[in-house]
């Protein structure tokens, strides 16, 4: 077998737990045993991710890794995507929903078993080419969103963001949820021109969001990026929307609208900012598309088998 040359990226001040340096190290050594060169590198205010990235891709690389959570994982992938160098994670980070919808961690904060799990994934595992969004430009792998959660994004600033870890954007979303207000937009859906208000939308690439099934038909593997509206003037329509029974929560009944589409453009009055996988790039107008099949990521086996399976039967 060919060695694998890949670099690590690290996310210093993601996740933070006890022991995570260590665990970490664990981890990659667990790769250097089985014949993989690990160039270890951390990003800094005036380096990330993405920088680091690019030039790990000018180096030749065979696997970018990123340590980290779903925002390091968001700057990784920029220079990756439409290319044949595959994405490897360790999830280090306080979010990591997207390795726990993978099957690369558990949805417990289990640092040791989730790094020594996703270190067995990076060589047992399988590379699978998976759909990307873009928001005006920005990839993204899981959610873009508009309005209500992208101002709670805007709002949760560092420092509580380390001291609360998830519950600083529940913190700030029960401070703002009262006097938020909704915004009349006009939305384009693959063509169809809609217009209506809307308290918040998200375009999801998968169906977890914040660990929450916001997208149930949302797959990975379907050239689609599934939309949901949640309409309405103030704060009632997102608590009417928590309140549906199951089935109307999927079905996507008022006040919430579903709709599966290529591309999507999102115009309201005032521009509101804009979220991509809980990082805040710019606001609207954005227009939101999917590249299908552009990333290249290295999962588990059963993970790939499941995804397709669904894919087939859908």
């Amino acid at each position: 077998m060919p060695t694998m040359k890949a670099v690590l990226i690290l996310n210093p001040v993601a996740g933070t737990a006890p022991g995570q340096r260590d665990a970490l190290r664990r981890a990659v050594g667990y790769l250097v045993e089985h014949g993989w060169l690990v160039s270890w590198r951390e990003t800094t205010p005036e380096r990330n991710a993405t920088d680091i990235a690019r030039e790990a891709v000018a180096e030749g690389v065979d696997v970018l890794i990123a340590a980290g959570g779903d925002g390091t994982i968001n700057e990784v992938i920029q220079p990756i995507v439409g290319t044949d160098v595959r994405l490897g994670i360790l999830p280090v980070g306080t979010a990591n929903v997207f390795a726990m919808e993978a099957g690369i961690a558990t949805s417990l904060p289990m640092l040791a078993q989730n790094l020594q799990h996703a270190a067995e994934v990076l060589v047992e595992g399988a590379t699978a080419a998976i759909d990307v969004g873009r928001a005006n430009g920005r990839a993204f792998i899981m959610v873009a969103g508009i309005g209500f959660d992208a101002e709670v994004v805007r709002l949760v600033d560092f420092h509580t963001k380390q001291r609360l870890k998830g519950f600083a954007y529940i913190w700030q979303a029960l401070r703002h949820l009262a006097r938020y207000q909704g915004h009349v937009a006009t939305i384009t859906l693959d063509g169809d021109v809609m217009r209506t208000r809307i308290v918040m939308a998200t375009v999801s690439n998968t169906r977890l969001y914040a660990g929450v099934p916001l997208a149930p038909k949302a797959r990975l593997m379907d050239g689609l990026l599934d939309v949901t509206l949640f309409q309405g003037r103030h704060w009632a329509a997102l608590l009417w929307a928590a309140l549906q029974t199951p089935f109307r929560w999927r079905a996507g009944l008022p006040p919430i609208m579903r709709r599966q589409v290529q591309r999507v453009v999102i115009e309201t009055t005032p521009p509101l900012p804009v979220q991509v996988d809980a990082e805040v790039h710019g606001t609207t107008p954005v227009t939101i598309e999917v590249a299908p099949c552009a990333l290249q990521v290295i999962l588990p086996r059963d993970t790939i088998q499941k995804w397709t399976k669904e894919e087939t039967e859908a």
